[in-house]
């Protein structure tokens, strides 16, 4: 039987699958609450690529402030789904 060892850094649960980009700190740092109320939580790097794409999601209101301005700050730099265009 042939084992394959996949070396590559387990990713945050915000982390969309198509989104090549590896995490950046720790994997709870900020979570993000959609429309609907369903929650997930994940590093800043990719809060804040999922704030982009999520229209009327926001940063869960007891997230540490700093984080949660960081990842407010990223998102709106970013378009939606950036990983799309490379960004």
């Amino acid at each position: 039987m042939e084992r394959r060892h996949d070396h590559t850094p387990p990713r945050c649960p915000a982390a969309p699958p198509a989104d090549p980009t590896p995490c950046q700190g720790p994997h709870d740092a900020v979570t993000i609450v959609d429309r609907h109320g369903r929650e997930v939580a994940g590093c800043v790097h990719h809060c804040a690529r999922l704030l982009a794409g999520l229209e009327g999601a926001r940063v869960h209101p007891f997230v540490p402030a700093g984080s949660a301005m960081d990842v407010y700050l990223r998102a709106r730099e970013l378009p939606p789904f950036a990983w799309e265009i490379g960004k």
